[in-house]
């Protein structure tokens, strides 16, 4: 009778062993050096998602404003030049470290006066003239991205808009 069969089993060899670890080092380094560009990817999402939240959160401040009746508050004060501009105030904008929780992102607000009367409807003003009963107004958050290396990149913006009109 013939011995059992791994009786004539031979193992693998030292250079075997090091070539299959070498190839194995060889992929965990390429796919380790992935790593940084994927978190920065991650990161560069999160700013935009929070860049468009505060942008659209200023949209509907600037919106209840519009539809308010307190003082100094409704559709006639949303004017370039208007009460909704100062400080404090829903239209004013936002600089670096004023916007409570967010201290890299900055909001710009910026209002149009349209003549609807005309199509296509035009900007008018400023002062928005008696007749304008819509407002374009548009958010452009600027916030600073981060690179591979953790340091800051330049600008980055995202840019909002919407039609208001008075009913």
């Amino acid at each position: 009778m013939k011995g059992m069969p791994w009786d004539d089993a031979r193992g693998f060899t030292l250079v075997e062993l090091l070539v299959a670890v070498a190839l194995i080092m060889i992929g965990l380094v390429a796919v380790m050096q992935w790593f940084p560009l994927g978190t920065q990817g991650m990161d560069t999402g999160r700013k935009q998602s929070t860049a468009v939240f505060l942008g659209e959160q200023k949209i509907e401040q600037i919106k209840a404003w519009a539809l308010g009746t307190g003082a100094n508050q409704g559709f006639a004060t949303v004017d370039p030049n208007g009460a909704c501009r100062n400080a404090g105030n829903p239209c004013a904008d936002d600089t670096l470290n004023t916007i409570s929780g967010y201290p890299e992102y900055s909001r710009t607000v910026i209002i149009a006066c349209l003549d609807t009367t005309v199509v296509p409807a035009v900007v008018v003003g400023p002062p928005c003239p008696a007749t304008s009963t819509a407002r374009r107004i548009q958010v452009q958050v600027g916030y600073r991205g981060t690179s591979v290396r953790g340091g800051f990149t330049g600008a980055n913006q995202v840019e909002l808009a919407t039609l208001i009109a008075q009913h």
